[in-house]
């Protein structure tokens, strides 16, 4: 028990200190996507890869998922179960590009032809998702999680030195970004695919006997990513459809201030997943389930509030004073963005349950939630309404998860929601620790010997 705690430390740790340099990069990316492009610019950039990533996603048929899940019951199979996956993956994406490439001019018809132009062209994230992407679920059923970090780290260096590139040439323009950009993705990722076969076990060569198995778990997560990008992209779909590019960018920054709060949350949901497919005592699955839930509930609560303080003189300070309209919906969107955070780490738990048809059900009622309230939000309130709709959409993830955890594991929703206080007391003490910790070596590292 000792040492699977120290794997599971071990893990979070890791991936909460790549989930922070994602941020990170996430936060000077955007900061400096923002300035190089502006407004107009930001908004082109968004128009070109929303629908190519969000299809990109829904064609990998949820096999990343399905991967984490098989490989942490039969490790022995790692190699053929992620060739497998690729393969599939690979077909998928060309038919999804095909019929993508007829159906984008109608989605992008409020922008210009040139951004509907660049907008096919970046369809091939498709096949680059599936080449590069499927294999990162390989590395976290493998309990591989550093490897896994490292992996999810390098595209967004990419990015950053695509940028910084376009800054020192003076010479910024959406297009051409979004094209750097696919090329950056491919390149960062393929040297790690040798990390995947050292760190995988059995033949390489793909066996279609496990296609139906695989499907049967990854296409209820597939699924359920349809809903789960109407959660999360309605919005900026319908802004791209039917306002300026301006008004997408805007809301863009506004999307981007709020992503701050997500860093430790995504940790705990992404390390809970593959720990409790491996538990089989049930009841050992339901305190998992409840520790994670309520320690998500207190980082979502103490990073949220910082945000929100911040958001009206800080997010005009970093991005530039022209996104200054941002802040009413980013005073939205952090709060929002906490609760959808800590619903993933429910999701997490409930797909470690062998559940993900759950999932998919509390994201299609979300979606329906959205699908009912953004038209009318963004009608009558603009970018800020689209903000009210995706708080709205994001709770209703929150609560169908918790009450169908509370239901399978038979742990009171309280239990799930409220920390007690030894759990409290545990966090506060590893935060103090980790603080400690690095005054130390702080101290070490100032010390002439």
């Amino acid at each position: 028990m000792t040492k699977l705690r120290r794997a599971q430390h071990l893990a979070l740790t890791s991936t909460f200190a790549a989930n922070i340099a994602l941020a990170g990069l996430a936060a000077v990316t955007g900061v400096l996507s923002a300035r190089l492009l502006h407004p107009a610019g930001e908004g082109e950039l968004a128009a070109i890869q929303t629908w190519p990533l969000l299809l990109g996603t829904i064609a990998m048929l949820g096999l990343d998922s399905a991967l984490v899940y098989f490989i942490s019951r039969q490790p022995e199979r790692g190699r053929q179960l992620t060739s497998t996956a690729v393969f599939m993956g690979l077909l998928s994406s060309l038919a999804v590009g095909g019929i993508a490439w007829f159906v984008l001019p109608f989605a992008l018809r409020a922008q210009p032809p040139q951004v509907v132009s660049a907008a096919r062209v970046f369809l091939l994230i498709g096949g680059i998702y599936a080449v590069v992407g499927i294999p990162h679920g390989s590395l976290r059923g493998a309990h591989s999680f550093t490897a896994w970090n490292l992996f999810r780290v390098a595209p967004g260096l990419a990015w950053l030195g695509i940028l910084l590139i376009s800054w020192l040439l003076g010479d910024a323009n959406a297009i051409p970004l979004s094209r750097w950009y696919l090329l950056g993705i491919l390149a960062s990722g393929l040297p790690f695919l040798f990390v995947v076969n050292q760190k995988l076990q059995g033949p390489l060569r793909p066996d279609v006997r496990l296609v139906p198995e695989m499907l049967r778990f990854g296409l209820p997560s597939a699924v359920s990513s349809i809903p789960l990008n109407i959660n999360l992209q309605f919005d900026q779909i319908l802004i791209i459809a039917f306002l300026p590019g301006r008004s997408l960018g805007i809301y863009v920054v506004a999307v981007s201030w709020s992503g701050g709060v997500a860093p430790l949350l995504g940790a705990i949901s992404t390390v809970l997943f593959p720990h409790v497919s491996a538990e089989r005592d049930a009841d050992r699955q339901g305190y998992l389930l409840a520790t994670a839930l309520q320690r998500g509930t207190l980082v979502a609560v103490a990073t949220s509030i910082p945000f929100m303080l911040l958001a009206p003189f800080g997010l005009p300070f970093v991005f530039g004073s022209g996104f200054a309209p941002s802040v009413p919906s980013a005073l939205v969107l952090v709060p929002a963005g906490a609760i959808l955070s800590w619903a993933r780490i429910a999701e997490a738990g409930l797909q470690g349950l062998g559940h993900p048809t759950i999932v998919m059900i509390a994201e299609t009622a979300a979606a329906a939630v959205t699908l009912a309230t953004l038209p009318v939000l963004l009608h009558t309130n603009g970018i800020f309404g689209a903000a009210l709709a995706s708080l709205i959409g994001y709770s209703t993830i929150a609560i169908f998860t918790v009450v169908a955890i509370s239901r399978s594991t038979h742990q009171r929703i309280r239990s799930l929601v409220f920390p007690t206080w030894p759990v409290t007391k545990s966090l506060a003490v590893r935060g103090f620790s980790i603080l400690a910790g690095q005054r130390r070596s702080q101290g070490q590292h100032r010390s002439p010997h």
